[in-house]
């Protein structure tokens, strides 16, 4: 594979400054030319004239050493700045935009997959189910978790290879943001996936009302379905303000973004499964005669 034009200009610059003649080649080849002028010059002026040159060119020595020194130790010490620059090139151009572009694809279509089935399950939600609507609560539910996983991948994959670098999003805090509210939208969704494959496992053993979910229990799911969607909503805010390095902190350690992240998921992760597993619906007409 031909190696980027980027890549080659800045392992010249380090070249050039390693070796401050290879700059101008064409300024050697005048100097050349000029030397011979002066050579023939020289050759028909006086002896006096002659040793006189030869006085202020040796006394011109000792300068132009300095400057060749000096301009060395400049050389040496722009070569590893140089250097680093030409490796940064050099490992931008190793990525593969077709593998980038796809990444980025994943994440936009897994989150419109988030939207459309958490929208699904908010229409089909309530008190009573036929036996189709329960079936396409279950194929949404089920593509919601396919695309959450797919979001948390590709996610993955854009911070660490190809987008601006974990050193990067590690100290922006917006990004960690970013993290909690898909942390809380992911933990609060247990409580509904573990309904709805409660609500799937009665219907295929048979048993009498399985769709039936209850005014309190579809109420609830409601509500957690609503807070999915505000947290959904916000993520794309997120995303906007932290690539552009709005609150970016170069001193903050990653340690303090994503320990909240990992509290609140295994917090609400805990909750919203036990709410599930110990959750009792009255159903109406008891409320009645109560």
């Amino acid at each position: 594979r031909p190696c980027p034009p980027s890549v080659v200009s800045a392992v010249t610059m380090a070249a050039i400054a390693f070796n401050p003649t290879l700059a101008l080649p064409a300024r050697v080849t005048l100097a050349k030319g000029r030397s011979r002028s002066v050579a023939v010059r020289a050759s028909a002026r006086p002896a006096g004239s002659r040793a006189a040159s030869k006085i202020d060119a040796e006394a011109g020595t000792p300068l132009a050493m300095s400057d060749a020194s000096d301009s060395k130790g400049l050389a040496l010490a722009a070569l590893p700045l140089l250097t680093a620059l030409a490796l940064s090139e050099a490992a931008e151009a190793a990525v593969n935009p077709v593998a980038s572009a796809f990444a980025a694809y994943g994440h936009y279509l897994g989150l419109v997959l988030v939207v459309a089935s958490l929208t699904t399950e908010k229409f089909l939600v309530k008190p009573e189910l036929t036996e189709d609507e329960a079936q396409k609560l279950v194929i949404a539910d089920s593509v919601y978790g396919i695309a959450g996983v797919l979001v948390l991948y590709t996610g993955y994959l854009r911070v660490t290879q190809y987008g601006k670098g974990w050193e990067y999003y590690a100290h922006e805090p917006i990004f960690w943001v970013k993290m909690g509210l898909f942390a809380v939208m992911g933990s609060s969704s247990l409580f509904c996936t573990t309904k709805i494959v409660q609500m799937a496992v009665k219907k295929t053993n048979g048993e009498e009302n399985a769709t039936v979910l209850g005014e309190k229990l579809s109420a609830r799911m409601q509500k957690i379905i609503n807070g999915e969607l505000l947290a959904i909503g916000s993520i794309p805010l997120a995303a906007a303000l932290m690539a552009r390095g709005v609150a970016y902190a170069e001193n903050m350690p990653w340690q303090a973004g994503a320990a909240p992240v990992a509290l609140v998921s295994l917090g609400l992760s805990v909750k919203y499964v036990k709410e599930a597993l110990t959750w009792t619906d009255e159903p109406a007409k008891e409320k009645v005669e109560a």
